[in-house]
């Protein structure tokens, strides 16, 4: 028993060789030594044994901070000791001039408190620790943050790095003295060694994921109070409430963005500042007036410089944005992996809400943001062209995607005179490989003929270029195609026989009908309504009415104002009860000038004005005395045959002719749009032939509106209970999600909105469901007792309200729609566009299969056997860069052939997570995509690269009520993880789904560098709009084009 190294004696002896020689600072460096926050009575606070000693108040002064005590394990968080994969290669080699700095008291006090850390973290989930044996833990880890023994805190931070993951009672208490002393650490590990046998990355690695087991408690816990204890009253490191100490986050945070040299450290630092800035922001915007106040105060307090607004959301989103701004500019000093982790904060940052990132209007930070990634797109364009390769150009097209998600997220930018020049720069370079313009480089006498970077880069800047001009600032809606139409305003008025269908421009497809005799269409003149299909954008009805002159028009007053384009749309008449509102314009609203309505012929400028002369006045005098000879007046005669004499004098006011309503408004539409032209006709303008218009448009919804304009992405949910293992268990949870915990249907109803398959027409989370042909508007049905959101009736679905490329759908499998899905695909979808069979199956094998590396063949062997998996399967680090030419020690990753599986599994307990049956539960992770592409064999099951189903994981668990960890696993990236939600990072409960989403969409964006041949959506759509295309274009002749639109 006296060898037990878990017997109460082998604990009483660590703790007392930790707590030997109390004096010793020999280790300490006196250029950082801060005397004043050493206490003069340290050996006699420390004797403490009580717990109502150590913590000031005992439990019941934690405030909001409600501990489970220990409901978690050291499984929930990292292995006490770094993976021997590490990228930084494990730990260095031991020199001895090394262990001449360190004597051997303070060796051995590292040991044992090195010892004494990993005997509590080890704890199980459902251990409960003695409240004496907490105390004397807290005393010891107190004492060594106050000593500041650099050893010691080094032993302290490698191997207590999940300390706050546990759920401990009352170790709020050594939160500022934590942050405090990990500041220092990592500041002085940034240039010197601080522990013999731990190299000074990996210290400043454990520093980052302890930090992240904190990032969230500031905004969680807000201005609850931390418990004090009584001997730290007067020291530096001291915090009254959790919200102090969120500017030492944001300041630890910042050196390390800014200093940090290793790729791993600095992705985990980089995802945590996107944490740090959403955690921040819904803190902030969710205050009422007195709390903002008492905020303002904290913040002043907390300020170096007694500014309130340095601790503020608004100042950390600027600091962070430039701290990040800064670091991307120098891409001498970062890899792919590192610019790709960037890329990932500035999506995240882009969904911030606008009241803080345009603080007061101000748009010099999204400014600062577009700037540098078209400074970084030129800079790996003009790159010489031995140094161009397939990484380089993925991280282009990711920043060329960036700009895009910030033009899309926040409209303002487009309307900055500045921005819009860069990006229309930027997007000539990818274009043409040039930003010189044609007409200067002929002036030049240059005859090197255009060409892009690559075909990826084309495409990526070709994409830009459409979301400039089709998505930004365009509300997203419902699709809206001719059936619509026909349910709106009755098939009496719309005729889907009388639409005229063409094809501008090559990839745009326009329907239009006549709409002049519909009564529910407001419009003075003639007006047509028509659908629109382009490559960036689905369905989408709007209504052109023809302008004529207004009334009382006067050239030379001018006329009034347009409205504004951000006040009136031409989808009038379509939008859902829950449009969102358009932001306020910053820019110059369009207005046609009034020169453009005056006359230039010159024969209307040469009549003269009818004035009378002296010649003329003569002439009539002399006219007058003629006819006053003969006893009448000839003018009075003249008069009395004047028509216009007998008129009343409101009858000789001149009023211009009514506009007509009943012309040919689309040939006029098409007239004025400049496509009337026999030049163009055939190439810029074709006609299609819509005379079999129910196999027309049954072809048109297979082929066009079934080829998506956003990214798809489906997310399959799970949820573990206590101990449970089995895949059928897990399923049937999904069956009654109200017998789940709170929290987990908290999470879930703020996660998408609640859709109903069969009506929802767009994306459902599966092939066979999506897309639906129904487009009656439905009302609200009442509501049931509860949902299954296993995607055959019900589904969760989100789309950004600013009109994101990307929509999800979250789907919690059962057994049933498992059976489903791999018998039955009726899609219209997987028909003519991908040429597949409406009665193949998708693989139906209840084994699924690891997307692991081959090193992991023992491994999957085991699980397929029902062993546990080794314990070095939680000890999974980071991989940021493993391409070709990677020094980071890895072999080459290649990359994947398809999209990554993302599961979210809800564990109730965390040691779960080593027992979840991934083998088993993958294959019902299925949209299928699998069969409309072709790919319905069956896989065997073995090493082949069809049997390797690539997967990410992200499980969660609660730490504590209000906070959630995360611990990701699956198959392992070229470019690593894509954040916010990196493994091991622990995030408030509110703000989950925010960031599971940001995950999701950054994981689909990386796609484009991760997937071999990558096809953007709008190239997709744009080939099938052209196929489309070519199987309807009409064979008639100029002449019979222009009597088909004059009789239509």
């Amino acid at each position: 028993m006296e060898n037990d190294p878990n017997s109460s004696a082998w604990k009483r002896w660590l703790f007392r060789m930790s707590r030997t020689d109390t004096n010793v600072i020999s280790g300490l460096s006196l250029h950082s030594v801060d005397l004043d926050d050493i206490p003069d009575a340290m050996s006699p606070m420390m004797g403490r044994s009580d717990s109502n000693a150590v913590l000031s108040g005992g439990h019941n002064a934690v405030g909001r901070r409600k501990s489970v005590g220990s409901s978690c394990s050291s499984v929930a968080g990292e292995s006490d000791v770094m993976s021997s994969t590490s990228t930084a290669g494990g730990h260095s080699q031991k020199h001895p001039e090394d262990y001449q700095q360190v004597d051997g008291v303070t060796a051995g006090r590292a040991a044992a408190l090195a010892s004494l850390i990993r005997i509590i973290t080890s704890k199980s989930s459902n251990e409960k620790i003695p409240n004496s044996q907490l105390s004397n833990f807290y005393a010891t880890v107190f004492q060594c943050l106050v000593e500041k023994e650099r050893v010691m805190l080094c032993t302290l931070f490698y191997y207590g790095r999940n300390l706050f993951r546990l759920g401990l009672p009352g170790i709020e208490s050594l939160l500022p003295h934590f942050l405090f002393a990990l500041d220092i650490v990592m500041i002085e590990s940034s240039k010197l060694r601080l522990h013999p046998s731990i190299s000074e990355v990996e210290v400043r690695r454990a520093c980052l994921r302890a930090l992240s087991s904190v990032i969230c408690w500031p905004t969680t816990f807000g201005m609850s109070k931390i418990p004090q204890i009584a001997e730290a009253a007067n020291l530096k490191s001291n915090a009254a409430t959790y919200l102090h100490l969120r500017s030492r986050i944001f300041k630890t945070l910042m050196f390390s963005v800014r200093n940090e040299t290793d790729p791993t450290n600095l992705h985990i630092a980089l995802s945590l500042c996107a944490v740090l800035v959403e955690e921040s922001c819904q803190f902030d915007l969710g205050l009422n007036e007195e709390q903002t106040k008492e905020m303002i105060r904290i913040s002043t307090t907390a300020s170096s410089s007694g500014q309130p607004e340095k601790g503020l959301c608004a100042s950390i989103v600027r600091g962070v944005l430039s701290a990040i701004c800064d670091k991307f500019g120098r891409i001498e000093t970062i890899d792919h992996s590192t610019a790709l982790a960037i890329i990932d904060v500035l999506n995240c940052i882009s969904h911030v809400h606008h009241t803080v990132l345009f603080n007061n209007m101000d748009v010099s930070t999204g400014t600062l943001v577009i700037a540098s990634l078209c400074r970084f797109i030129e800079q790996q364009l003009n790159k010489p062209p031995p140094m161009h390769s397939k990484d380089l150009h993925s991280t282009v097209v990711a920043a060329y995607n960036a700009v895009a998600v910030w033009l899309t997220a926040s409209p303002l930018l487009a309307e900055c005179v500045g921005v819009l020049g860069t990006v229309c720069d930027v997007i000539q370079l990818g274009v043409t490989g040039s930003k010189t313009s044609p007409d200067l480089q002929k002036s030049r006498g240059e005859t090197v003929k255009p060409k892009a970077a690559s075909q990826r880069v084309l495409e990526a800047a070709e994409a830009l270029m459409y979301t400039l001009f089709c998505v930004v600032g365009r509300k997203p809606g419902p699709l809206r195609d001719e059936k619509r139409l026909v349910h709106k305003y009755g098939p009496n008025r719309i005729n889907t026989s009388k639409f005229l269908h063409v094809l501008v421009n090559g990839d745009t497809l326009l329907s239009l009908h006549e709409a002049s005799h519909i009564d529910d269409i407001p419009s003075d003149s003639a007006s047509v309504v028509y659908v629109r299909r382009s490559p960036m954008q689905g369905a989408n009805t709007g209504i052109a009415r023809l302008r004529p002159k207004p009334e009382n028009y006067h050239p030379e007053v001018g006329i009034p104002p347009m409205t504004p384009m951000s006040a009136a749309s031409t989808t009038e008449g379509f939008e859902g009860p829950n449009t969102p509102k358009v932001q306020k314009s910053i820019g110059e609203q369009f207005v046609i000038p009034p020169e453009f309505y005056k006359n230039s012929c010159k024969l209307d400028n040469a009549f003269r004005n009818l004035e009378s002369t002296t010649e003329t006045e003569a002439i009539a005098e002399e006219m007058k005395q003629q006819n006053s000879q003969n006893g009448r007046s000839f003018f009075d005669e003249s008069r009395r045959n004047n028509v216009f004499e007998r008129m009343r004098p409101e009858e000789r006011i001149v009023a211009p002719s009514k506009p007509l309503d009943t012309c040919s408004s689309i040939r006029m539409m098409l007239y004025d749009f400049g496509l009337i032209n026999e030049r163009i006709f055939g190439s810029e303008i074709v006609l299609l032939d819509s005379s079999m218009s129910e196999k027309f448009y049954r072809d048109l919804h297979e082929t066009v509106d079934c080829a998506p304009a956003r990214t798809q992405l489906t997310a399959h949910i799970f949820y573990v209970k206590e101990g449970q293992r089995i895949a059928v268990d897990i399923l049937e949870n999904a069956l009654n999600v109200q017998n789940s915990c709170s929290d987990f249907c908290m999470f879930l109803a703020n996660l998408g909105e609640g859709i109903e398959i069969g009506v929802h027409d767009t994306w459902t989370g599966h092939w066979s469901t999506a897309y639906s042909t129904e487009r009656k508007l439905q009302e609200e049905a009442d509501g049931v007792d509860h949902y299954i959101v296993d995607g055959i009736q019900h589904a969760l679905w989100w789309c950004d309200e600013q009109g994101s490329n990307s929509e999800l759908a979250f789907l919690m499998p059962t057994e049933r729609s498992v059976r489903m899905f791999k018998q039955n695909i009726t899609s219209p979808a997987s028909s003519s566009r991908r040429g597949s069979n409406n009665n193949r199956s998708i693989v139906s094998d209840d084994k699924s299969f690891d997307s692991t590396h081959t090193d992991n063949g023992m491994m999957l062997n085991a699980r397929r056997l029902g062993e546990k998996s080794p314990s070095n399967l939680s000890d999974r680090d980071f991989r940021p860069y493993a391409g070709g030419g990677s020094s980071m020690g890895h072999g080459s990753v290649g990359r994947r052939t398809g999209a990554l599986k993302i599961m979210l599994v809800w564990l109730e307990r965390p040691e779960d997570m080593t027992s979840f049956p991934i083998y088993e539960l993958i294959g019902t992770c299925d949209d299928g995509t699998d069969l409309l592409n072709g790919g319905a064999q069956k896989p065997e099951i073995g090493g082949a690269t069809n049997s390797q189903v690539a997967h990410h994981i992200i499980f969660i668990h609660l730490v504590e009520p209000g906070i959630v960890q995360i611990r990701t696993r699956g198959t392992v990236n070229r470019f690593g993880e894509a954040g916010p939600l990196v493994d091991g990072v622990v995030v408030s409960l509110a703000n989950l789904p925010s960031f599971i989403r940001n995950t999701i969409l950054n994981t689909s964006r990386r796609d484009v560098a991760e997937i071999e041949n990558y096809t953007f959506p709008h190239t997709r759509r744009k080939q099938a709009i052209v196929e489309f295309a070519k199987k309807y274009a009409a064979k008639t002749s100029y002449e019979e084009f222009l009597v088909n639109v004059i009789q239509n």
